[in-house]
């Protein structure tokens, strides 16, 4: 396997992976285009801390990307999206996302020193993060979301 910062040819690919991992793990709808817009995001926001993994044959088989935010203690490495492939067995899927995550936080300290990683997960992928590394549940948060219109009646 070999892992290096993703390119722009890389993410019409990836797109494809991203929607169908989250489409059979989550309970959202991703579509190739809204993937790639997902994708792309991450991609212009911050390049550098975009990597892709290659299998042997050269085929993209996982991904992961997060952001850089400024909080009141230092840099807060956030936002982290982690992906393999649906085709690869499980203990080969989790040494992958070891891997990929290892990179990916060495180069983020490398270059950027944060002082915190955040991770957001869902509820039914904690078990599966947390088999990869271990990190305190911080449950002081709620993560609250709405349709913006539901939202703007509210307020009326």
């Amino acid at each position: 396997m070999k892992i290096h910062e993703v390119e722009q040819k890389d993410l019409s690919i990836l797109s494809n992976l991203f929607a169908t991992t989250h489409l059979n793990n989550f309970e959202e709808d991703w579509t190739y285009p809204t993937a790639l817009s997902y994708l792309e995001y991450y991609y212009n926001l911050q390049p550098d801390l975009f990597l892709v993994a290659y299998s042997e044959d050269g085929i993209p088989i996982g991904a992961v990307m997060s952001v850089l935010k400024p909080s009141f203690d230092g840099t807060h490495l956030t936002q982290i999206e982690l992906f393999v492939a649906e085709d690869i067995k499980n203990e080969d899927s989790k040494n992958i996302k070891k891997e990929l995550l290892y990179n990916h936080l060495e180069l983020a300290d490398a270059k950027y020193q944060p002082t915190k990683v955040e991770v957001i997960v869902p509820h039914n992928d904690l078990i599966a993060w947390q088999e990869i590394i271990k990190m305190d549940v911080d449950t002081s948060f709620v993560l609250m979301h709405s349709n913006l219109n539901d939202l703007l009646k509210q307020l009326i």
